[in-house]
């Protein structure tokens, strides 16, 4: 792998036909990951995911509140390099889609990221 192209600290080998990605992609990629993953499932690192899974059957008014917590958690707890501003669930069980607002921590302009996951 080249690392001369790389144009950003933030960077990852990517997982489909590019050879990585980097800057606020990759950012994004890492929230995709952690939301991804239900805690438990990654054996080297069981603490790693979020437990938001755990809340998809449950009624709508108690899966919600819990789930935004959990994704808040999650987030904060993995990835240190953004901070999450606001978590926007739509849908219904089990196939909630999940908004998340971020900005990155050493950014000044403090602009607002949107990741969007698709559950289901």
């Amino acid at each position: 792998m080249n690392t001369k192209n790389f144009k950003h600290t933030h960077w990852q080998i990517a997982p489909e036909n590019v050879e990585h990605i980097q800057g606020e992609d990759d950012l994004h990629q890492c929230i995709r990951n952690i939301l991804s993953t239900r805690k438990g499932s990654d054996i080297l690192r069981p603490d790693f995911g979020s437990d938001h899974f755990d809340y998809i059957d449950q009624p709508y008014d108690i899966a919600v509140p819990n789930m935004v917590r959990e994704i808040f958690v999650a987030i904060d707890n993995w990835e240190k390099r953004v901070v999450v501003q606001e978590v926007k669930i739509s849908g219904i069980a089990p196939h909630f889609e999940f908004q998340i607002e971020w900005c990155v921590r050493e950014d000044v302009e403090k602009q607002i990221y949107n990741t969007e996951i698709v559950n289901g």
